[in-house]
């Protein structure tokens, strides 16, 4: 059990800002990362169907007998992370927006939440928002999926440009002058944060991924599951589009070999 791998999964290449923190934190753990771009994206997805893909693809990295299974996605984690763990046996974690952190930190009592349109518009968040942020907080929500596009299509390293405009058309002029701190509710975002930073430098980002992996490490010890020695493996493997996305993680630095593999749901 000591060397099977922790299985982290997303629609994309969002699942890599975890893989990155998770290899900071727990460096010697195995880790398998399932980019599923044949069912890209997951926030355009009815809840019916994307329950129905989230149960199938955990049952499918089943096989590999991991210690625990990361949905590495915000839409799934606020949608039906909570539903999923009732009804199967898998340790699973999701990626929600880092609120209570957010809070913590904001001096103008005012944070904003970036993310997809599906995740800010869900009842989910709203329910989080009303049990984590004090009522003296104000929240503001941000649209940030066209920026989610062009991580995942790989623009954002290529166009740089296009990138900035993109970016800084959404936060508009006034942004950082109202609030001070702003939770990254996709783990697209990290990607592009030298860009959030260079337009808003007075503000403080909040990356979930590294409340995950440190979630993830408290996990271990406590299941005494916790490998301390060796160097830590990363499979790839992709469901769709294996030649772009070995492209663009190459260009993202990740070298090991991207397997494709056929996923029938």
């Amino acid at each position: 059990m000591i060397n099977n791998p922790i299985c982290v999964f997303d629609s994309g290449l969002g699942s890599l800002s975890i893989i990155r923190e998770l290899r900071r934190e727990i460096p010697h753990e195995n880790l398998l990362y399932f980019a599923d771009r044949s069912h890209f994206p997951y926030g355009t997805k009815q809840h019916d169907e994307l329950r129905g893909i989230i149960t199938n693809t955990i049952n499918y990295l089943a096989r590999y007998k991991p210690k625990v299974i990361i949905i590495a996605s915000t839409t799934p984690s606020l949608y039906i992370l909570d539903e999923i763990k009732k009804k199967t046996g898998m340790s699973l974690i999701g990626v929600k927006p880092p609120l209570k952190e957010a809070c913590r930190l904001t001096k103008k009592k005012h944070i904003a939440i970036m993310a997809t349109q599906a995740s800010i518009s869900s009842k989910a968040l709203t329910e989080q928002i009303r049990r984590e942020v004090p009522q003296d907080i104000l929240v503001t929500k941000i649209n940030v999926s066209p920026v989610i596009d062009l991580v995942e299509n790989g623009m954002y390293i290529t166009n740089e440009r296009r990138t900035f405009d993109v970016i800084s058309n959404i936060i508009g002029d006034e942004l950082d002058r109202k609030i001070d701190v702003v939770t990254l509710s996709s783990t697209h975002l990290p990607f592009v944060k030298r860009y959030l930073s260079s337009l808003l430098p007075t503000v403080k980002f909040v990356d979930p991924a590294r409340i995950v992996s440190r979630d993830v490490k408290k996990f271990l010890i406590s299941g005494r599951k916790l490998k301390r020695s060796g160097v830590g493996r990363l499979e790839v493997y992709v469901s769709s589009g294996k030649r772009q996305f070995e492209e663009i993680i190459r260009a993202m630095g990740v070298k090991e070999p991207v397997q494709e593999i056929s996923v029938n749901f």
